[in-house]
Formats: structure tokens, C-alpha cells, sequence
């Protein structure tokens, strides 16, 4: 029966690709795969960042020559660049086949197991069975807006997502070796997973802090060692890529872009990012400064949740270090971070949502204000909910599903905060 369920599920989502697979010309792929290509046929010495307009020349004249309406679609689309991918993204890009409909399938097949190997990694994780959890996997699939984003542009979302799955499998099966060099690959790949896209530090620090809580300093900073040790690899495969040790310089004053000073990364554009609607409507501080003014206020905010509102103040140190003990706090807390304070949020990311919500749905105790919250932002995410016509009496809500579903999280997340703190007062009590 467990099969057959799924079988039906999958035979759904493979009917549901299929039909949308033409109209998806990955826009975002589409540079992913092309600023590699367009280096490696052209053999320009410069590098994307310091020339994007050469290197849209190279990428149009292919379309212009090439039969594949695909190709055609996507440079329509990008006939001017905006490479801010990393060296390293591009580096790793460059594996891809020349083909760009070949390429595409093989990218777009990986994003679809990505999503659901990282879905079922999460259920499993929580308790939920097998089958159940494979079909919870494929019905996301099927439901959630931001993974039919992510497919449908393309991007690395899912891919973060299957990455975060599996560090978390490690943290809480606790997976380690006992060497410190070997698991504090944990802390490695956390550079790399940062150097690879960095829209992720809030996570990648999260979950460092929860190493760090659980390892004991010396194996932390045996991690920190690796950590430096991969980033350098990562950085000198970026460099080695673009035959440029300074190509990490031009991309840092290229991606400057999202401070507002550079790219038009605007709302109109489909950003999303609650420090960037601050910045639009006030501009006494750009988005990354209103993104450091809510980091600062969601920080205040845990430390008041963790002491009582300050009358606690004597647990601070030990509730921080019971609520970074769960991996899942830590990856949730790192993904809330990431939707409040980001300049840039675009409506795929919040692929990363979903692990928020798995850990706050199956919350024990005290926890209904944590259930609802999970409930909430999936069905604020979900099909259903963005299918409905675009009236204006939907409007406002549909806009403000985009920049706000994932706040119903934060109130769970401090519901478990403060049940740690009164645990922790009421042993201290006993």
C-alpha cells in the first residue's frame, strides 16, 4: 500500500514537471551555466564581474546560432548579465554539459531529488515513517510555492535545502567520528556551503554556535582549522577557474549591488527582503542597515526570551547553551535570521522554510503557537493559496503572504526559548 501511494504521488508530480518543464527556461540556470561556458569558449582573461557585457556577447551569440528554443527563451531573458554568483558557484557550474537543454534536464532532475531527499531526511528526522515520509516529500513537491519557484528558475534553493538536511541528520543522530580533523568537517563544509551561495551565513553561524556548544572549545576550533583550511580550496578553485587570484576582490565589489548602491535589487523586481521594503519607504539607512538594525532587535528580542525578560539574567549562558544544544533550533533560528535581515530575499528561498516548520510541528508540550505557526506558513506558501485569481480583494493578502508568511515562525521559536529557560528554573528551583 505504501508503494502504491506513493507510485500514485510520483506519477502526479512526474504529470506536473512534464506539463511545466517547456515554459521553464531557467533564468537563473541559465547564468549558473553560462558564465562558465562563455570563460571557458572564450578564453577572455577578464572575469565576469569586471566585463558581464563580454561575456553576454559570447553567451548571445550562441542563442543566436543555436536551434534550441530553450536557449533562445533563457537569453532573451538575460541578454544582459548580472553575474553574482560566486567563482566558486561558477567553478562548480562548469561541470555541466555544453548542451543547454541536456544541462538543464540533468539540473532540474537534481533540484527534484534534492527537494525530496532533503523533505524525507527532515521526516524521518521528526519521527514520521518511511512511506510517510516519502509521500510527505512528494506532496510538498507538489504544494509548496517556493520549490515550484526554485524549479522553475532554477536556483540552488532545493539543493540548500538537501545540504541543511544532512547536517542535521549528522547533529542529531550525532554522527561523529571522535576525530576532531574528520567532524570538523562539519564546520568545513559549513564554509564552503557559505562560499558556494552567501545568502547562508545566518545558518552556517547558527549552526557553528551548535557545534561549538556540543564539541567543546578544542574540537571547535580544530573545526574552525578546517573550516579555513576548505575555504582557501574553495577560494583557489574559484581563482584557478578564472585563471585571476583577484577575482574574488571584483565579485565582492560587483555583489555590492544588494547594499542598494549597485544592482537594482528592488522590490519591483520581486525582492522580498523586509530590510529592503524598509529601505524603500525609509531612507535614512540602507537595506543592510535596517537588516543589522533587526538582527540586533531579534537578538535583544532571544536574550529577553531567555532571561525572563531580564529577571533571569543569571541563566542567560545556560539557556543559550541548552536552546544551540538542538540542532533544530539552531538551523531555525539561522533561517529566521535569514528571511528578517537579508537585503535580498527572493520568494524561492523560502525552499529553506521547511525546516523550520518540520521542527515546529511536531514540537511536544506547550507548543500549539508553534504547530499554527508551521501550519500558517506552509499554507501561506502553499499552491492553493497563490492559485487563488489575483482580484484586488486578494491582493493585498497574496503580497503580504510573499513578505511575511514566515513570521508566523518566529512565535514559536520563542515559545521554545522561554519553555527552556522555566526548565531550567524549575530544576534550579527543585
Amino acid at each position: 500500500m505504501g508503494a502504491g501511494v506513493a507510485l500514485a504521488l510520483a506519477a502526479l508530480l512526474l504529470v506536473k514537471a512534464t506539463a511545466a518543464f517547456p515554459s521553464q527556461f531557467g533564468i537563473d540556470f541559465y547564468q549558473f551555466w553560462g558564465v562558465p561556458l562563455a570563460k571557458t569558449i572564450s578564453a577572455t582573461p577578464r572575469s565576469p564581474y569586471d566585463d558581464p557585457q563580454g561575456y553576454a556577447r559570447v553567451l548571445n551569440a550562441m542563442s543566436d546560432a543555436s536551434g534550441s528554443r530553450k536557449l533562445h527563451d533563457a537569453n532573451a531573458a538575460r541578454r544582459n548579465l548580472e553575474p553574482m554568483g560566486t567563482p566558486f558557484l561558477y567553478t562548480v557550474f562548469s561541470i555541466f554539459p555544453a548542451d543547454y537543454d541536456q544541462a538543464q534536464i540533468v539540473y532540474e532532475s537534481l533540484l527534484y531529488l534534492a527537494a525530496a531527499g532533503g523533505i524525507f531526511v527532515l521526516g524521518r528526522l521528526r519521527g514520521i515513517a518511511p512511506w510517510p515520509a516519502l509521500w510527505i516529500a512528494i506532496l510538498v513537491e507538489l504544494t509548496f510555492r517556493p520549490f515550484t519557484l526554485d524549479v522553475m528558475v532554477a536556483n540552488v534553493n532545493s539543493l540548500q535545502l538537501a545540504f541543511m538536511a544532512a547536517l542535521l541528520h549528522v547533529a542529531v543522530k550525532r554522527l561523529y567520528s571522535g576525530n576532531s580533523i574528520v567532524d570538523g568537517l562539519f564546520l568545513g563544509l559549513l564554509a564552503v556551503f557559505v562560499l558556494f551561495k552567501p545568502n547562508t551565513p545566518w545558518i552556517a553561524l547558527a549552526f557553528g554556535i551548535h557545534y561549538w556548544v556540543t564539541q567543546g572549545h578544542r574540537r571547535f576550533f580544530a573545526g574552525v582549522g578546517v573550516a579555513a583550511i576548505c575555504s582557501v580550496a574553495a577560494f583557489a578553485a574559484g581563482a584557478w577557474f578564472f585563471r585571476d587570484a583577484g577575482v574574488w576582490g571584483e565579485w565582492l565589489r560587483f555583489a555590492r549591488g544588494m547594499d542598494g548602491s549597485g544592482l537594482p535589487l528592488t522590490l519591483a523586481q520581486g525582492n522580498v527582503s523586509l530590510s529592503m521594503l524598509w529601505a524603500q519607504q525609509s531612507r535614512s539607512y540602507g537595506p543592510v542597515g535596517y537588516g543589522l538594525i533587526i538582527a540586533s532587535a531579534l537578538s535583544l528580542a532571544l536574550a529577553l526570551a531567555m532571561s525572563s525578560g531580564g529577571r533571569g539574567a543569571h541563566l542567560l549562558g545556560a539557556t543559550t547553551r541548552r536552546v544551540f544544544s538542538d540542532p533544530w533550533f539552531a538551523a531555525a533560528i539561522g533561517v529566521v535570521f535569514t528571511f528578517a535581515t537579508s537585503p535580498l530575499v527572493w520568494p524561492h528561498y523560502h525552499v529553506l522554510a521547511l525546516v523550520p516548520i518540520f521542527w515546529l510541528s511536531g514540537l511536544e508540550g506547550r507548543a500549539r503557537v508553534a504547530r499554527w505557526g508551521a501550519l500558517i506558513c506552509y499554507v501561506g506558501l502553499s499552491e492553493p493559496f497563490f492559485n487563488i485569481p489575483p482580484a484586488a480583494s486578494y491582493y493585498e493578502a497574496i503580497q503580504a503572504a510573499k513578505f511575511f508568511s514566515w513570521v508566523a515562525l518566529v512565535p514559536g521559536v520563542f515559545a521554545y526559548v522561554s519553555a527552556q529557560h522555566r526548565a531550567l528554573q524549575d530544576g534550579g528551583a527543585s
